[in-house]
């Protein structure tokens, strides 16, 4: 590390103006302590950092960017593809499918429209630099610190010197006060300060906390109309995935942690999903919501049906609004059932058949149908998403296939198996665990007890319960590595139902986008510092792509070298401090 001294002795000394000539030994003894400053010349505009961090804003922007058009644009192209006619009359449809695309990249670069890229630019971008200029800034100090010490002590030296002085030509010589320095730091006296690991790290944390705060308030500031709470969640459930990992490897939980912390996971977040989607499906975002009814195929009647019991606007063995009880009369018309077995006000007990939607009278053969349907459904979904990475690289798919062909394409296979197998049985457990509580768990109780009960108790709230806590024990198809994963899926999206369940209308809109902005930028400084200094603490799925936005080396490179920056810290502090000891005073 470069001295004080040696800094000094590069800074240029300001002449006084009267001084026209010097003396041959003040101008030797000047020219052996102050050389003339050496203009450095850069053969580039931008520093390799610099450069970096302009890079990752474009990465980050890029990427946000394709997040935020891909879905838009693929939906419009199915649109045209499905319906080419369905646009005004007298328009052209292939116009009217090129404006479409236009808006749709266009809306993509707008910050009011979809922030998206902005937020991830600022994020990422902005922690890049910030982290750049708080470095320079930390070691500037340290510098400025070092040098203003070292002219202290050298002021301290010369005035025991002259008090020690009893020359009579050093008491009559006239005082003179040498002039200030101007201190001017260049990159290579920069680049000369190492600082400490400790340092590092809380340089990095600073510079995400900042950059992600000033993300999220860009968001809250430029589009006030649109949520961000799906963001954040987001962020604070990749944090608590590295704290997890954290705990873990320092055994500060129990042993079962490792291995079921997952899945209980899932089960209580599946819990919660249905349960909203059940009874309140704008808890949950509009296309995941969707989604879930889509695959539930459950007749929209019978889930008003289940919603009325709930809330009382449906009474069993009693006179109903006409558009409350026409709604399975209906249904019942519409499979070819009587209508009666639908009518409230003729029955006390819903019948299963109507349940099961007239699929089958035997609630374990309702539940096997709804499996195989739901296993042929999931087939069609999860056979492309594994044949993905085949068609992002074909040639290692290829050679894959022409060293092993049977392994190869039967691993793909049983994958997609596994994974249509997996959301089959979710499907399956939450009719299964309704029809339990009906047809099993009530027929009990009222042996028990002695009394009967209408579909108002029967069919309330604990059946659809059962089976929304059944469906999350699925996931023990999936592989151990995949189970966190799903986990990590589902938990934002119960976290997004459950604060609107208890946060909803009680906090006033300032005091919600300020916790916002504090819960976004203390999970993406813990994801950022941790995919920077503890990186095996991050999931691989987050280091592919964030690693590939921040310019980070993959994880085993990154490792070694922060052990050998670690290793040679410590080798430069011992020869620090064995040169220290060595070294004979010069005022001995």
């Amino acid at each position: 590390m470069t001295t004080s001294s040696d800094i000094l002795a590069h800074v240029p000394e300001k002449q006084p103006k009267h001084s026209t000539t010097t003396t041959p030994s003040s101008s030797s003894s000047s020219s052996s302590s102050i050389t003339p400053s050496r203009k450095e010349t850069h053969p580039t505009l931008l520093s390799p950092e610099l450069a970096s961090a302009l890079r990752v804003c474009i990465r980050s922007y890029g990427v946000g960017y394709v997040f935020a058009t891909a879905p838009k644009l693929i939906k419009t192209l199915i649109a045209f593809l499905l319906t080419p006619r369905k646009v005004a009359k007298g328009q052209n449809p292939l116009l009217a499918f090129i404006k479409a695309i236009l808006a749709v990249v266009k809306d993509g670069a707008s910050a009011r429209k979809d922030g998206m890229s902005m937020l991830l630019m600022i994020s990422l971008g902005g922690y890049k630099l910030l982290e750049l200029f708080l470095n320079r800034g930390v070691k500037k100090a340290i510098l400025m610190q070092q040098l203003q010490d070292d002219l202290q002590q050298q002021q301290r030296q010369q005035k025991q010197q002259a008090d020690a002085s009893t020359t009579g030509a050093a008491s009559t010589a006239p005082s003179t006060t040498s002039p200030r320095k101007r201190i001017q730091l260049s990159d290579k006296d920069l680049a000369t300060v190492e600082l400490t690991a400790d340092m590092k790290q809380r340089v990095t944390m600073l510079a995400s906390f900042l950059s992600s705060a000033a993300a999220i308030l860009f968001m809250h500031r430029y589009r006030p109309q649109h949520a961000t709470i799906d963001y954040s969640l987001f962020a604070v459930v990749r944090a608590l995935d590295v704290g997890g990992h954290v705990a873990v490897k320092n055994r500060w939980g129990p042993s079962w942690l490792g291995s079921y912390g997952a899945v209980a996971v899932f089960v209580l977040s599946c819990a919660e999903i249905m349960y909203s989607w059940l009874y309140d499906p704008t808890r949950l975002p509009g296309p995941y919501a969707f989604w879930i009814t889509k695959m539930s195929r459950m007749d929209k009647r019978l889930l008003t049906t289940l919603r009325g019991v709930r809330d009382g606007t449906v009474q069993f063995k009693h006179s109903n609004p006409p558009h409350v009880a026409n709604l399975l009369t209906g249904l019942c018309e519409d499979l070819g059932m009587d209508p009666a077995m639908g009518d409230f006000e003729l029955r006390s007990r819903l019948s299963c058949k109507v349940v099961h939607q007239g699929i089958a009278d035997s609630c374990e053969a309702h539940t096997a149908y709804r499996w195989a349907q739901g296993f042929m459904v999931s087939t069609g979904i999860y056979l492309p998403v594994h044949l993905l990475p085949a068609l992002l690289s074909p040639k290692s798919f290829i050679q894959k296939l022409q060293a092993n062909p049977v392994a190869t394409l039967s691993s793909t296979l049983l994958a997609t198996a596994r994974s249509s197998a997996f959301l089959a049985t979710y499907i399956a457990l939450i009719w299964y665990g309704i029809c339990t509580w009906r047809s099993k768990v009530m027929p009990l109780t009222t042996k028990l007890t002695g009394r009967r009960y209408t579909s108002n108790v029967i069919d309330n709230v604990y059946g659809p319960l059962l089976g929304c806590f059944l469906c999350g024990f699925s996931v023990l198809i999936e592989k151990p590595h995949r189970r966190a994963e799903m986990a990590l899926y589902v938990l934002p999206r119960a976290m997004y139902s459950m604060w609107s369940r208890v946060m909803s209308g009680r906090l006033s809109r300032r005091v919600e986008a300020t916790g916002e902005a504090l819960m976004f930028a203390v999970s993406m400084s813990v994801l950022l510092t941790g995919m920077k200094w503890k990186r095996e603490m991050v999931r691989p799925s987050m280091q592919g792509l964030l690693g590939w936005m921040l310019e980070m080396k993959g994880a085993r490179r990154h490792q070694r070298q922060i052990q050998h920056e670690l290793k040679g810290e410590g080798k430069e502090t011992h020869k620090q401090s064995a040169g220290a000891l060595s070294e004979p005073r010069k005022d001995a």
